[in-house]
């Protein structure tokens, strides 16, 4: 523990002194080239305990209590070969130190470089009516439950995907085509671990596309009530896994059918009932084919927001819910939410890890009413809430309950100067009758990160 706290509170120190060296350089070497450059680092200490997981005997997820340290540099440079053409490129190595848990050091410092950006922008081609973007990128939209994350199972080290994306556009609309396509491994990767990105987690490496596309409409003729609208493809390959062998044995490559076909249809509305009161509904149903399974499923996220005139502070207060549906076990058909390019932590940082025996951030079979409250204590300082109870469509838990459990978030955001900030994150989750274990469950994470 004292490595960790260490690690924790004197890293930062250095960091900061050569972040603002280089920064200031940045800068000035940006005002007269086409050449730009800059980066981040960020510091993560990290504590969990008695996450629960849908498994029978009972257990907790990473084997109970995790303490650890995570820190990730990105580097990036870009150059402007015209108003029109731009090239940019970044690399991204993370290292972990865990204290204790069942994660191990594969993290190690230097560990792998990766290039999480690395793309060609061409701009307003068509008589500026077309914005492409080909290689390497990130993909966000909406509110991230469709579409966020290319690499679940790395965390949050990088979540590029691989993609051609075109942007056409005219008046107040702007339609997104997508075409993806996501190995298991990294090909690019500078002293690579072989690590899978994308697939099944389980106790071998597994190999598995995630390939597919789509279009993403994003509308604004209506000022009172803005929306979005996509229709998405996405197929998940067979995955295949190397066994180690008994006894001296040759290892056995076993193939695991999957083969996925899924189409997704939804849009997201977003009111503007007055100035204080503001909405945002998104909805959408999936039908597709698992070899000869059919498979469907659905997602509702809506929420209700009011912003209090209170002094200079206007706390926002919230009221929603989050909708997925389950498998029901009595169909040979699979009716459960399939989440999509969107495993990530979403509402929690703890309770991903609850959906470890599906796969890594496989959100599903959740249903969510909650509560909200963010305040802006000042201009660097801002305060979030979440209180929420979840619950479970389909009780198909190691209890046989529909409680999922009470959870409770807070995050505390703070920024320091134009170059240094963070947060102090704490969630927990009391767990109800659909698990077989009782003991509340905790998440604590401290963050610094800096920008040069």
């Amino acid at each position: 523990m004292h490595r960790f706290v260490t690690l924790l509170l004197i890293v930062p120190v250095c960091l900061f002194i050569v972040a603002t060296f280089v920064g200031n350089s940045a800068a000035e070497e940006a005002e007269t080239s086409p050449f730009d450059w800059g980066g981040d680092i960020r510091l993560r200490g990290i504590s969990f305990d008695n996450i629960p997981l849908n498994a029978d005997p009972p257990g907790v997820t990473r084997g109970g209590k995790n303490v650890f340290f995570r820190g990730r540099t990105r580097v990036w440079g870009q150059y402007t070969f015209s108003d029109y053409v731009l090239f940019k490129a970044r690399l991204v190595n993370e290292f972990r130190s865990y204290e204790t848990g069942s994660g191990t050091n594969t993290y190690d410092f230097p560990d792998e470089y990766v290039f999480d950006h690395l793309y060609l922008d061409f701009k307003d081609l068509a008589d500026g009516l077309l914005d492409l973007r080909i290689g390497r990128q990130d993909l966000i939209y909406g509110t991230g439950k469709v579409i966020l994350d290319g690499n679940p199972l790395d965390g949050s080290r990088t979540i590029y995907f691989n993609a051609v994306k075109a942007s056409l556009k005219w008046d107040t609309t702007v339609a997104d085509i997508l075409g993806i396509w996501n190995e298991p491994e990294d090909d690019l990767a500078i002293n690579s671990q072989h690590r899978d990105l994308v697939g099944i987690p389980g106790k071998y490496p597994t190999d598995m596309v995630e390939s597919g596309g789509g279009i993403y409409l994003k509308n604004k003729s209506l000022e009172k009530m803005p929306f979005e609208a996509y229709y998405l493809y996405k197929n998940e390959s067979d995955y295949e896994f190397w066994v180690p062998g008994q006894a001296g044995a040759p290892p056995t490559k076993v193939v695991q059918p999957h083969d996925l076909d899924l189409h997704t249809l939804g849009f997201r509305l977003m009111p503007k009932f007055t100035d204080s009161l503001s909405g945002n509904l998104e909805v959408a149903g999936q039908v597709g084919e698992r070899g000869p399974q059919d498979v469907s499923g659905w997602m509702v996220d809506a929420k209700l927001s009011y912003k209090f005139p209170v002094d200079t502070v206007n706390p926002t207060g919230s009221v929603g819910i989050y909708h997925l549906s389950g498998n029901d076990p009595n169909t040979t058909d699979d009716e459960g939410w399939n989440p999509l390019w969107a495993r990530w932590p979403q509402y929690s940082e703890l309770y991903v890890y609850g959906f470890d025996a599906d796969g890594a951030g496989r959100w599903s079979n959740l249903t969510m009413p909650y509560l909200g409250l963010d305040i802006p204590c000042s201009q660097n300082v801002s305060l979030n809430l979440i209180g929420g109870y979840m619950l479970a469509p389909e009780e198909d838990g190691p209890a046989g309950g529909d409680e999922r459990g009470l959870l409770g978030t807070a995050w505390f955001n703070f920024k320091l100067n134009d170059i240094w900030s963070g947060h102090v994150l704490a969630e927990f989750v009391d767990p109800g009758n659909y698990y077989n274990v009782e003991d509340t469950a905790h998440f604590v994470r401290v963050q610094f990160m800096c920008k040069f």
